[in-house]
């Protein structure tokens, strides 16, 4: 009888260690789930940040315009000397200011 006891012991041990073990499993998906939601309603608000920000960004894109240079080919520094270049550089901010 004391072998049965044991036995019938042993399982209830098992049966109650087994269902702490389940209770705790499931504390902890539920926590998981939380934590995914959590995170993806995170991932969707920085989602619509970036897209707003790359509207942004799109939006102050400055769009390049072809230009003439053959003016600027025509300016001709003279010398190295201050003056020359000055006058070379101001020739050529006109040029490009048109």
């Amino acid at each position: 009888m004391n072998l049965k006891n044991y036995g019938i012991g042993s399982i209830v041990f098992i049966v109650l260690v087994l269902g702490w073990l389940y209770q705790n499993a499931l504390k902890e998906i539920a926590h998981l789930k939380v934590a995914l939601q959590i995170a993806t309603k995170n991932t969707q608000a920085l989602q619509s940040a970036l897209d707003e920000q790359n509207a942004a960004l799109k939006a102050m894109q400055v769009q390049a315009t072809q230009r003439d240079t053959s003016a600027v080919d025509k300016i001709i520094i003279k010398d190295s000397s201050c003056e020359a270049e000055l006058k070379g550089y101001k020739q050529l901010f006109k040029e490009l200011g048109k």
